[in-house]
């Protein structure tokens, strides 16, 4: 596997170790496991290693000895590995596409109707509300303040407000997450309300101005293609790095 391909799936697994109330490695398989977060395909996961030569033995072992409070994992495996598991007989969810922005060909925007700003403490609260309405997640609030309480140093946090009639309103948040000399952009979520207002697009320009004040060159993000993002990402300069493909992985 290319060097750099695996400094970003570790940069992502880093980030994922961090919302995880199991984080273990069975064999060539990483887990990742948090039940309060919900049925969610990219924190509950299975990473299996480009190596990994016994993957049946591996996922009968978890799925006999690891439930964690879970009905099932996702399966995340990088496109190009030689392994298979196909002849597992196990469910495609869908595909993932990691994208890569050249920072510096890039175009930052503006908007009039919205403010982004960079989280401190105070405004921690507003972020993770925006952060569960975006995702239609608000049972799992309290896990996710639990999370941010503890990690929130690790991150760099962005919320938009969008303006209407000089009234303000959360509308969007995203962060920044860095390991192995890159930097990652996660968490790109608008509320229902206000989305196709380029609540999105300034969040990602504003990120983009951070990373290249940082120093970086290029910006990561990930999408699953079953969203049908990837053209809007596409639009602003993103280009696919490489791929994966995701499997349901039930335990019961």
């Amino acid at each position: 596997m290319d060097s750099s391909i695996e400094e970003i799936d570790d940069t992502e697994s880093s980030f994922c170790s961090l919302w995880s109330t199991a984080h273990t490695k069975i064999d060539c398989v990483e887990l990742f496991s948090n039940p309060n977060l919900g049925d969610d395909y990219f924190f509950n996961r299975l990473n299996i290693q480009a190596n990994c030569s016994n993957i049946s033995d591996t996922l009968n072992f978890i799925k006999n000895n690891h439930p964690y409070g879970l009905n099932n994992y996702y399966i995340h495996l990088i496109h190009n590995n030689k392994n298979s598991i196909t002849k597992l007989n196990i469910s495609k969810f869908g595909t993932m596409k990691i994208l890569t922005l050249d920072i510096n060909k890039y175009t930052t925007h503006g908007s009039k109707h919205v403010e982004i700003k960079v989280v401190d403490k105070i405004l921690l609260n507003d972020w993770i509300d925006v952060f569960c309405r975006s995702f239609d997640s608000l049972e799992t609030k309290n896990e996710v303040t639990t999370i941010f309480s503890q990690h929130y140093d690790k991150f760099t946090l962005l919320i938009a407000y969008y303006y209407i009639d000089e009234i303000k309103f959360p509308a969007g948040c995203c962060l920044l997450f860095e390991k192995n000399g890159k930097i990652g952009l996660y968490c790109l979520g608008t509320t229902y309300q206000f989305r196709r207002k380029g609540v999105a697009r300034e969040l990602i320009s504003n990120a983009v101005k951070i990373a290249k004040n940082k120093g970086y060159d290029s910006i990561i993000l990930q999408t699953l293609t079953k969203e049908r993002f990837e053209e809007f990402y596409k639009r602003l300069g993103f280009k696919t790095l490489y791929k994966k493909i995701l499997y349901t992985f039930y335990l019961n």
